[in-house]
């Protein structure tokens, strides 16, 4: 699994390739929509793509850091605290679920293993994009808020709407974008990621005993 810089590198060197493969040439020119759609539907989607890339391996790797620092040095997190709140299942402290020589450390060792199996799976398998309400599901139950500058929550909406009409319609019905639009929306979205990366790296563990 790489790093969080790691994933964050990647994304940069990304960025600039389709940037420059599809969307430079077309920047400060006096062109029709027909000259530049099939650059700017292409550079929509592979930047949509490598955004949802990048926060999914974030995610993933600060689920396994929580996981470790736990079980391996016995630290807790904020995030630690809301991985429990938001996925553990209710339980009563009765003779029937709760045994004598029971432990609380392999308890949550026990319900950390299964949250973290059932959120790897969402991420991997059923995280379909990165507006909003994929991220509020992948960031909430890890302690990460959602970034909050109306600027960059608006790019990331019209970078989706985009990458979704052009995903799911013909470039003949499909709604015109810039190239300086889509190039302004995919630095927005950028510095959001940069900003859930750093709120992923700064995660700060506490020992329980």
């Amino acid at each position: 699994m790489i790093t969080i810089i790691e994933a964050i590198n990647q994304l940069e060197l990304y960025l600039l390739e389709v940037e420059e493969k599809y969307i430079e040439s077309h920047l400060g020119t006096i062109e029709a929509p027909n000259e530049y759609i099939f650059d700017v539907k292409s550079y929509c989607i592979l930047c949509h793509a490598a955004f949802e890339e990048c926060i999914e391996n974030v995610c993933l790797r600060l689920l396994q850091e929580i996981v470790d620092n736990y079980v391996l040095h016995k630290n807790i997190s904020y995030s630690t605290l809301c991985l429990l709140h938001f996925n553990s299942k209710a339980m009563e402290l009765n003779d029937k679920q709760w045994k004598d020589n029971q432990r609380l450390f392999d308890h949550f060792t026990s319900e950390l293993k299964r949250i973290k199996s059932a959120y790897s799976t969402y991420v991997k398998e059923n995280n379909h994009g990165v507006d909003l309400k994929y991220l509020k599901k992948m960031l909430i139950p890890l302690g990460i808020d959602i970034p909050q500058n109306p600027l960059h929550q608006n790019s990331l909406s019209q970078l989706a709407k985009f990458r979704g009409g052009y995903a799911h319609t013909s470039s003949r019905a499909a709604t015109t974008l810039s190239p300086e639009d889509a190039k302004n929306y995919v630095y927005d979205v950028y510095d959001m990621t940069i900003e859930i990366a750093a709120k992923a790296r700064q995660i700060y563990y506490y020992g329980i005993y």
